[in-house]
């Protein structure tokens, strides 16, 4: 059973036998005394008139069979059996007879009435149930969501990182092999000063030979000859070395066209790839920037639907404090024909003995 059960069998428990009547007075007060005001069966005048006609127990047994409520366990009034007890011990004597009318006075309006209370709880139960089990699927669904956008966020931030590595290792290498290079160039340039030294080298120590020789030959005559000869070879080798120095003039403007060649080529690359990093940083900034808004459309969202669903809690809190009142009010009514009920009961053990 419902909420409703539950405090019915609690309040039947404590006062051992209730009901629910049709009637109810208008001032609310007991009237244990007044006969012609209490609620009775349909044939209940009948039989207060001949009460002392041998009709009386014929009238009795005409009505329907009337099924008697279950009395409810002791364990579920452990707290207060020591207050009924004595009241049970009074109505322990005709328990069939009490249960019948109060069967009797018990109408078809209250039961809707307990009916439709029971299904209004239950609905608003499902609906606190629907409202949780939704607040948890948000809650759900905004985590993952938190952590879709964070895995992408590190994905991205990994790809940014590899490009950037990557691009690093390419410049790092375009300058190494450059370096390389201009160390084979300077080696080669000194290589070729040092041989162009020993070659010049070489060719004083040959000539200084020669000319020995030839002193020692050759008169002084032959040595004018020679020295006529020697000068014409030594202005011939003074060109070959003006061309030689010119030639080296000419492969170090080489060297440094190539050289400024290289430096702009490197400075074009390297701005290119700047520029790419700016661009794509530029481009993760705004993916960012858009990934911050779609978080904060979300979230507003899901604060709106929150606060909807919180009102929708706050009015079936209300309309269940509502029932409860009713309920409370019910269990006043209550008590008012249990009392109606034990002052029908005395009245009948009285007429009966």
């Amino acid at each position: 059973m419902g909420y409703l059960s539950d405090e019915f069998e609690e309040h039947s428990s404590s006062s051992h036998l209730r009901s629910v009547s049709p009637h109810v007075p208008s001032s609310g007060t007991r009237s244990p005394r007044r006969t012609s005001k209490s609620p009775r069966p349909q044939n209940n005048s009948t039989e207060t008139d001949e009460n002392t006609s041998p009709q009386c127990n014929v009238i009795k047994d005409s009505r329907p069979d009337i099924i008697a409520w279950p009395t409810p366990p002791n364990a579920a009034n452990g707290n207060n059996s020591s207050n009924t007890g004595s009241g049970q011990d009074r109505f322990s004597e005709e328990p069939t007879k009490l249960l019948s009318i109060l069967k009797v006075t018990s109408s078809s309006a209250p039961r809707g009435r307990e009916s439709e209370l029971k299904k209004k709880i239950q609905t608003l139960e499902d609906t606190v149930a629907e409202y949780e089990r939704q607040k948890y699927n948000v809650m759900g669904t905004f985590s993952e969501y938190r952590e879709r956008v964070a895995e992408r966020e590190r994905k991205l931030e990994a790809e940014y990182s590899s490009k950037i590595i990557a691009l690093s290792e390419e410049v790092l290498g375009a300058k190494k092999d450059f370096e390389a290079r201009m160390k084979s160039f300077q080696a080669l340039q000194d290589k070729f000063e040092r041989e162009k030294e020993q070659a010049l080298e070489k060719l004083r120590q040959e000539h200084q030979k020669e000319i020995q020789l030839l002193e020692q030959r050759f008169s002084e005559s032959q040595l004018l000859n020679l020295e006529q000869k020697y000068m014409i070879e030594i202005q011939r080798l003074e060109e070959e070395r003006k061309s030689l120095k010119a030639e080296k003039e000419r492969l170090g403007e080489t060297f440094e066209t190539k050289l400024r060649r290289a430096q702009s080529l490197y400075e074009t690359e390297l701005t290119a790839a700047k520029m790419l990093y700016s661009k794509e940083l530029e481009a993760l900034r705004d993916h960012e920037e858009a990934l911050k808004e779609e978080l904060l459309a979300r979230q507003d969202e899901f604060h709106d639907r929150l606060q909807e669903l919180q009102h929708q809690t706050k009015r079936s809190r209300e309309e269940l404090a509502t029932c409860k009142n009713e309920v409370t009010a019910l269990e006043k009514r209550l008590q008012v024909k249990e009392a109606e009920v034990v002052a029908i009961s005395k009245e009948v053990s009285t007429e009966n003995f």
